[in-house]
């Protein structure tokens, strides 16, 4: 398994935030997580990068811990959030040399023109963010998470806020990292994008995990008979009634 989930409960300011959650994520899979705002997706995503600890239970990445956040376990993973971050006075190429300098990657300029060539934004990269579309932006950010050559990637609502041929060409590039052996942990609102990309997906509410499996499999573990979409199935499940949740 590529990231081991062991009952992990996190609170913040005494609101509890994730409840006994228990996930395993298999190397080379796309996992997508759902569930309506404020499930706490984000806060999964910040424990399994180690940026947050949870209060109880534990998440193994490649097998490490992380709460240690070795110099090993940060190259293992990259994580592209969803806001944009890059600094607005450096021009893209310049923010990523620093970062790969922060990872002590030798011969970073090459190494950045190499990584953008291969995700097709070197004509961008000498421009600055501001100067850039939203999908470009986004794929400078995954490109920039790539630098180190990390096996598992977490990415945050990657494609909202796009038209729809921005999110294609995002599609394009997450279908890309599949096909070259990456692990691949994803939030997202758009049904769509989850029955697109995902090899299974993993549905919380109110900080517990209520579903684990595939898209289709939703729609018949919440109503066998009932030929149910994705969507319908997505509504009826932030929504409705609590029910045992299934693996």
């Amino acid at each position: 398994m590529s990231i081991v989930i062991e009952n992990v409960n996190c609170s913040r300011n005494n609101y509890a935030i994730l409840h006994d959650v228990s996930l395993q994520i298999k190397k080379g899979e796309v996992m997508g997580l759902l569930g309506p705002n404020g499930a706490g997706k984000t806060t999964l995503i910040r424990l399994i990068a180690g940026l947050a600890r949870p209060d109880s239970g534990r998440i193994l990445v490649a097998g490490e811990n992380t709460a240690g956040r070795s110099k090993h376990f940060r190259r293992l993973l990259g994580l592209v959030p969803q806001e944009n971050n890059f600094e607005s006075e450096l021009t893209i190429e310049e923010s990523m040399i620093c970062y790969a300098r922060l990872y002590g990657l030798s011969n970073p300029r090459q190494q950045v023109a190499a990584i953008c060539d291969r995700l097709q934004i070197g004509e961008w990269r000498q421009k600055l963010p501001d100067k850039l579309s939203g999908g470009t932006k986004r794929r400078a950010m995954i490109a920039r998470a790539m630098l180190p050559e990390p096996e598992i990637l977490l990415l945050d609502e990657p494609s909202v806020g796009l038209d729809p041929d921005m999110r294609q060409e995002i599609w394009q590039l997450l279908r890309f990292l599949q096909e070259v052996g990456k692990t691949v942990l994803l939030t997202t609102h758009y049904m769509e994008e989850a029955e697109a990309l995902c090899d299974r997906i993993a549905f919380l509410r109110g900080g517990r995990l209520l579903y684990t499996g595939t898209c289709k499999g939703l729609g018949r573990y919440i109503s066998p008979d009932s030929g149910m979409t994705l969507e319908d199935a997505f509504v009826e499940l932030s929504h409705g009634p609590l029910m045992q949740e299934v693996s």
